[in-house]
């Protein structure tokens, strides 16, 4: 199954990128890219795990589980890795995942009209201290990559999205099953905000 890379090398990212924040928190030899198999990256219709079939709707994020060791070969995300926080915000909402907790920072000085951006994070164990709502700082741990159940096939793994939702968004109506289909909520390609 073909391996796509980062279009940068973690080196090549600025000192607070999101990447370059993980790896510091997490690996202890260097890092030289991320990799995604076909299914992990934004708006792709495939399962990267399991059977590898069909996803019930287009990816809404990106999924971050391998990375390439400059001398230690391909190596995979662990249950307890640390989360930096992408971007400066506020936490104001969490819920029950299939393989954790999906936390949601909302970040109110960007916006477009009356959407503001969001970052959420899936399948993640909620950091001890954090509350809703709480202030967020720029790569602040807001998590660890929760451990999957035994019932499952699909392995530890950080899901990322970022989405525009609508100011007046009940919060209630923030989670997965009823986000693909909100047209108060329109997901973009994370990908460009984790290498900044």
């Amino acid at each position: 199954m073909p391996i796509l890379s980062a279009r940068q090398g973690v080196d090549e990212l600025s000192p607070d990128s999101f990447f370059r924040l993980f790896v510091k928190l997490n690996q202890p030899d260097h890092v030289s890219h991320f990799l995604f198999l076909p299914g992990m990256l934004f708006n792709d219709a495939r399962q990267w795990w399991g059977a590898k079939g069909r996803r019930p709707h287009p990816h809404e994020g990106i999924d971050l589980y391998l990375m390439q060791g400059v001398e230690t070969g391909v190596k995979i995300v662990l249950p307890q890795m640390l989360i930096p926080a992408l971007l400066p915000g506020q936490l104001f909402h969490f819920h029950r995942d299939f393989l954790g907790e999906t936390l949601y920072i909302r970040h109110p000085e960007i916006r477009q009209g009356n959407t503001v951006l969001h970052t959420i994070y899936g399948h993640v164990q909620f950091s001890p201290g954090l509350s809703c709502p709480s202030v967020i700082n720029k790569g602040q741990i807001v998590g660890r990559i929760s451990s999957p159940p035994d019932t499952t096939p699909v392995p530890a793994h950080l899901h990322i999205s970022c989405a525009w939702i609508q100011e007046d968004q009940q919060v209630e109506e923030l989670n997965w099953k009823d986000m693909t289909r909100n047209a108060n909520v329109y997901f973009i390609d994370p990908l460009p905000f984790l290498m900044q």
